[in-house]
C-alpha cells in the first residue's frame, strides 16, 4: 500500500468538537478500509492567504490538520469523497510519498 499525505484545512470552530467528529470519521474509513494510519499533526487555526468559498460559505480562518497514511487507491478515493461532501471541509490536498 502506497503511503499518502492530507493537508485538510477546516472550517474554524469556537470550540474544538467539530474538528475532533471530523477526524474520528476520517480515521474510521481508514481502519475500517484496511489503511493504517502513520501521523495525524493539528497545526491550530491560521488566517487563510485569501477568503475561500465553500458549500456558500465565506471563510476566513480555518485549522489546518496533517494526515500520514497508507491505503490502497480504491481506500484513498473513498477519503476523498468523504472530505469533498463534508461540510467541515474548506480545503483539502492529497500527495503521494515516492518510496
Amino acid at each position: 500500500m502506497p503511503l499518502y499525505n492530507i493537508l485538510c484545512v477546516a472550517a474554524h470552530y469556537p470550540e474544538i468538537a467539530p474538528i475532533r467528529e471530523l477526524l474520528k470519521t476520517t480515521t474510521q474509513i481508514i481502519n475500517n478500509g484496511g489503511g493504517l494510519i502513520k501521523n495525524v499533526d493539528y497545526w491550530g487555526t491560521q488566517t487563510l492567504p485569501n477568503k475561500m468559498i465553500r458549500h456558500q460559505q465565506i471563510y476566513d480562518k480555518g485549522d489546518y490538520i496533517h494526515m500520514s497514511f497508507l491505503a490502497s487507491p480504491p481506500l484513498l478515493k473513498n477519503v476523498n469523497n468523504l472530505l469533498k461532501l463534508d461540510p467541515r471541509v474548506i480545503r483539502w490536498q492529497t500527495t503521494k510519498e515516492k518510496m
